[in-house]
């Protein structure tokens, strides 16, 4: 193993244990979820990020992985975001969407799901930028 690898396995590393978080959060999400009400917003909240270890393990190429992540992300603040409308407009202390949104994405999830993105990211552009170098003798 060359010097070179040891930041790109941290970040795969890094990667790997936020997107287990995120699944085990969707996972866990299960549980204390009630799906009669706003069914199709409840399976997405539980099942987008359940997915995504399973596209950190099985997706290969790095834009598809860092694609398939950010739409996770996106739609998991979505429907986290809605969640927490229906839950603060049920108990009327709701103040604006742009404030329920803020509140969402400072959540332990939310960031470790945007996390995975980042990571996902700087991985594949430091692995370009290795690459990218001329080879030295």
């Amino acid at each position: 193993m060359k010097l070179y690898e040891w930041p790109w396995i941290t970040l795969r590393t890094a990667t790997g244990i936020c997107s287990l978080f995120v699944s085990l959060h969707g996972l866990w999400n299960i549980y204390g979820l009630d799906f009669r009400i706003d069914t199709a917003i409840s399976v997405l909240y539980c099942l987008l990020p359940f997915l995504s270890f399973f596209v950190f393990l099985f997706v290969r190429k790095a834009p598809r992985e860092i694609t398939a992540h950010a739409v996770i992300a996106c739609g998991y603040i979505a429907a986290y975001a809605f969640l927490n409308w229906r839950t603060c407009s049920a108990f009327g202390y709701c103040t604006t969407v742009p404030a329920i949104v803020l509140l969402t994405m400072r959540t332990k999830p939310i960031l470790a799901a945007c996390a995975v993105v980042l990571l996902s990211a700087a991985t594949f552009l430091l692995d370009t930028h290795h690459r990218s170098r001329p080879a030295s003798n």
